[in-house]
């Protein structure tokens, strides 16, 4: 059975609107088969940037701006999917047999969000 390694919470959202200053990113949380490199949406908490775009858990995150993220490590691919809030990211996503392109509008990060601890996987 193929490891996944944790990445842990991508984003989240301000809880109010106006109080975003910080940096924004997608609000999902995603993990990397460690064998494949794929890289799937494990959790999509609600009203966050990826629940508003239409992601769901399984979706396999394959291009991100145009570059494929099995050959992206994984800072690149916190780099790309954090901006600036009210900013967008391009995503090609497989869901099943389907193809499909998402353009994802970033929103603020909470000052004070509990993120979970990331899972170190020994090969």
């Amino acid at each position: 059975m193929p490891r996944a390694r944790f990445l842990g919470l991508i984003a989240a959202t301000a809880a109010t609107v106006g109080c975003a200053t910080g940096p924004g990113s997608i609000g999902a949380v995603l993990g990397r088969d460690d064998e494949s490199r794929a890289l799937h949406v494990r959790e999509v908490p609600a009203g966050l940037a990826a629940d508003r775009a239409g992601l769901v858990p399984g979706d396999e995150i394959v291009m991100i701006d145009g570059i494929y993220a099995r050959e992206l490590p994984v800072r690149d691919i916190k780099r790309l999917l954090r901006g600036d809030p009210g900013s967008t990211v391009d995503l090609t996503v497989v869901r099943g047999r389907e193809v499909r392109r998402v353009r994802v509008t970033r929103t603020a990060l909470r000052d004070a969000e509990v993120r979970p601890r990331e899972e170190r996987v020994v090969p």
